[in-house]
């Protein structure tokens, strides 16, 4: 007998800051965006079959990670402005906050 094993992935979504995102085409995050994309991926990479397997125990969800990936970056921003000290510059950390008040309005 063969034991079904469920496995789990944590994703990290990097935006680029350089992108123009004026235009008509706004960068949206959401649950359906990001396990689309997955599922396209494998799709190009395992074809219909590995697809087909996967979407039986296939589930996103980003409020589940929320909490992690806050708890995540707040402790390796804290481990930064240990290794740099007193040249951590204000914008700098206005910057780190922006992007984890990000974070935490996904979702809403």
């Amino acid at each position: 007998m063969v034991g079904f094993k469920n496995r789990y992935m944590v994703m990290e979504v990097l935006l680029d800051p350089n992108k123009d995102i004026s235009g008509d085409d706004p960068i949206v995050v959401t649950q359906f965006n990001i396990s689309k994309a997955i599922k396209d991926s494998i799709l190009v990479n395992f074809g219909e079959c590995g697809l087909a397997s996967s979407l039986g125990s296939f589930q996103g969800n980003i409020k589940a990670c929320k909490t992690a990936a806050l708890k995540c970056d707040e402790l390796k921003f804290e481990q930064y402005k240990l290794m740099v000290g007193e040249r951590l510059l204000a914008d700098v950390t206005q910057h780190m906050q922006n992007c984890l008040e990000k974070i935490r309005i996904l979702e809403h």
